[in-house]
């Protein structure tokens, strides 16, 4: 639906969508209405929707049968992320598979390419004259998964690593620094250490500078975090700080499998982990806390963000997601907790309605 004043538009983002249940219609249940309600619906495809291809190997590997997209098309998203760690479950078959399929149901996808030019390229939608740009990457990279820097034999041409197939790479590494006192205290867990990789967050910047030129507001989408942890990253914050002084509005997140707080930095929204909206897949090491999930909304303005407001909600494997009070049940339980994790952060949070509505320190 686009809004009758062309100075603003409405947006609204579920988290990771890994679908593959027996039907397809109504896979969103109510949540279709406020998807298709919105002038800009956006969710992060966690899968490919496709019976070729060969698995990878040495991974947890999901895909979905292709059928699933008339989910994506009944919701009526109007643009997808695939740049995650499940894209390439099936190889380069099932990848292309599915962006050709999507591209057949006019739904654009960021984040995913033929070769790295192609998954760093933005999308860029029209709404009454407004124009909203989104980019995406992924930091969960197993290997081969990276557009054009998959590993190649030693005499084969330099140039073919440009052109692999992939997902739009910010890479971030990783170490551990031994507490002191381990002579009096032995046992004690080392200090997790991250960073961004300087190339990829150098590359980052560069795309959002020039996108920013480009459109009235600037959407990032970032596959990150560590899963089952609800705490986020040193390199989750520098990544979104760097994305947000590069000139982005907001910040979207996702992989961890549970929820992570809110921040406002430079008073633009950053959520850092939205949840699992579907997946229909038996993960052992999920817990109740991998059911619940939040959906961000907010205003688009050329003036900025506005409105910005999450709504609480509940997934069952293969059943659809259900939208949650925030006052009572279940719903309450999300709101405290998500309170609890956006405290460190000095986010402020009201329920007014149905929303929970967000406001900087």
């Amino acid at each position: 639906m686009l809004s009758r004043n062309s100075s603003s538009i409405s947006f609204l983002a579920g988290g990771d969508v890994a679908l593959n249940r027996p039907r397809s219609r109504h896979a969103f249940g109510h949540l279709n209405t406020l998807f298709q309600d919105a002038d800009v619906a956006f969710a992060n495809l966690e899968l490919p929707l496709s019976l070729n291809g060969q698995p990878a190997i040495g991974k947890n590997i999901i895909r979905g049968k292709p059928k699933m997209i008339e989910a994506l098309t009944e919701a009526r998203f109007d643009v997808l992320s695939f740049a995650n760690n499940h894209a390439l479950d099936y190889g380069e078959e099932a990848f292309f598979e599915t962006l050709d399929s999507l591209k057949e149901r006019g739904i654009p996808v960021v984040g995913a390419g033929e070769h790295l030019a192609g998954a760093r390229k933005a999308v860029i939608l029209g709404r009454n004259g407004f124009r909203i740009g989104v980019l995406a990457y992924c930091s969960v990279l197993p290997r081969g998964f990276s557009a054009g820097l998959r590993t190649l034999p030693p005499d084969a041409n330099p140039l073919q690593a440009y052109k692999s197939a992939g997902v739009n790479p910010l890479r971030a590494s990783t170490a551990y620094r031994p507490p002191e006192g381990t002579e009096e205290y032995p046992g004690r867990i080392p200090e997790v250490l991250t960073w961004a990789h300087s190339g990829d967050l150098k590359r980052m910047r560069s795309d959002i500078r020039k996108l920013r030129a480009k459109v009235d507001a600037l959407i990032v989408n970032h596959h990150w975090g560590t899963s089952m942890v609800h705490e986020v990253r040193a390199f989750q914050r520098e990544i979104s700080h760097a994305a947000v002084d590069a000139g982005a509005d907001v910040v979207l997140g996702g992989h961890p499998h549970v929820l992570q707080g809110v921040e406002f930095y430079k008073e633009k929204p950053i959520v850092y982990s939205m949840g699992n909206l579907i997946f229909d897949f038996d993960v052992p090491f999920f817990t109740v806390a991998s059911k619940q999930n939040i959906l961000f909304g907010c205003t688009l303005t050329k003036g900025g963000i506005r409105n910005a407001y999450l709504l609480p909600c509940w997934s069952i494997m293969k059943k659809p997601p259900s939208l949650l009070s925030p006052i009572r049940g279940r719903g309450r339980e999300i709101f405290h907790l998500i309170q609890h994790l956006s405290k460190e952060f000095g986010t402020q949070m009201k329920v007014v309605g149905q929303q929970i509505l967000l406001y900087p320190a």
